[in-house]
C-alpha cells in the first residue's frame, strides 16, 4: 500500500500573503498544496495561473472553508479525515479586518470568529492527521501590541468594536493559543510557530475612504512590504527551523 504524499494547507490562499506562501511551496517543489479558501472561482483560478507561471511539480488543489462557519469548519475537517490526507504544514493565514461590526451567523463578530475561534478549532480538528516533523503556522499581527487581554473578549468586540483594536485582540488571542499549542504538542515532535509578516501591502488594511487612503499610503509606503517579503516569515516558521513557540517576523 502506497504512503500518501503529505500536504501544506493554506487558508487564505488567494489573499497578497496566501498566495506568497502558495508561490514559494510550488517553487520548493512540496507534493501537494491545497488552497482552503470559501470562494472556488478565486481559487480556481489562482491555482490555474500558478501552475502555468510556475516550473513545479506541486500539485495543487481547493477544499471549501469558510472561517465565518463553525459548520463549515467542520466540514472540511471531516473531508480531509475521510480522505485519509497527512498533513505536513497547516498556514493558518487567513484573517479579515472589516470596516465596520459584522455578526457571524455562529454569533460572532466576524473579525473574532475568523481570526481565532474558527481557525483554533480549525487546528483541533486537523491534528489527528498530523505526525511527528509536521509543523503548524499562524499569522499574527503587530496590532496585537495595542490592546490588552481580557475575559470579556466577545463581548467587548461587539460592544466595544473598533476595527484595529477587534483585530488586534483576536490575533493577541491567536498568538497565546500558538503558544499554549506549541508546548501541548511538542512532545508529539509538532512544531507550532507563529509569523508576524508587518505592514504588508494588501487590502486588508485600507480605510474605504480615497482620501485617507492615499494619505496613509504616503506614511506607510516607507516601511509597507510586499506580500512575498510578509510570506517569509511562514516560511521560515514551517521548514528552516527547529524551534517551535517562536514568532518568525517577515
Amino acid at each position: 500500500m502506497n504512503t500518501p504524499d503529505k500536504v501544506c494547507i493554506v487558508t487564505g490562499a488567494t489573499g497578497g500573503i496566501g498566495r506568497a506562501i502558495v508561490e514559494e511551496l510550488m517553487r520548493r517543489a512540496v507534493p501537494e498544496v491545497c488552497l482552503a479558501c470559501r470562494n472556488a472561482e478565486r481559487a480556481e483560478a489562482l491555482a490555474g495561473e500558478l501552475r502555468r507561471t510556475i516550473d513545479s511539480p506541486t500539485r495543487v488543489s481547493f477544499r471549501s472553508l469558510d472561517l465565518e462557519s463553525l459548520a463549515s469548519v467542520r466540514a472540511f475537517a471531516d473531508a480531509c479525515k475521510a480522505d485519509d490526507i497527512k498533513i505536513s504544514v497547516l498556514f493558518n493565514n487567513a484573517g479579515t479586518m472589516p470596516g465596520g461590526i459584522r455578526i457571524t451567523p455562529d454569533g460572532f463578530e466576524s473579525a473574532t470568529q475568523t481570526n481565532y475561534v474558527s481557525t483554533a478549532l480549525l487546528t483541533r480538528l486537523l491534528l489527528p492527521l498530523m505526525d511527528e516533523g509536521s509543523a503548524v503556522v499562524f499569522t499574527t499581527s503587530m496590532t496585537r501590541h495595542i490592546v490588552r487581554r481580557r475575559v470579556d473578549w466577545q463581548q467587548r468586540a461587539i460592544e466595544h468594536h473598533g476595527r484595529f483594536t477587534t483585530y488586534g485582540r483576536s490575533k493577541l488571542m491567536l498568538t497565546d493559543f500558538a503558544r499554549s499549542l506549541a508546548r501541548e504538542l511538542a512532545p508529539r515532535g509538532i512544531r507550532v510557530n507563529c509569523s508576524d509578516p508587518g505592514i504588508v501591502d494588501s487590502g486588508i488594511i485600507t480605510m474605504g475612504n480615497p482620501l485617507v487612503d492615499r494619505l496613509a499610503d504616503m506614511f506607510f509606503r516607507p516601511i509597507i512590504h510586499s506580500p512575498a517579503r510578509g510570506a517569509r516569515g511562514a516560511i521560515r516558521a514551517a521548514f528552516d527551523s527547529d524551534a517551535t513557540g517562536r514568532i518568525f517576523y517577515g
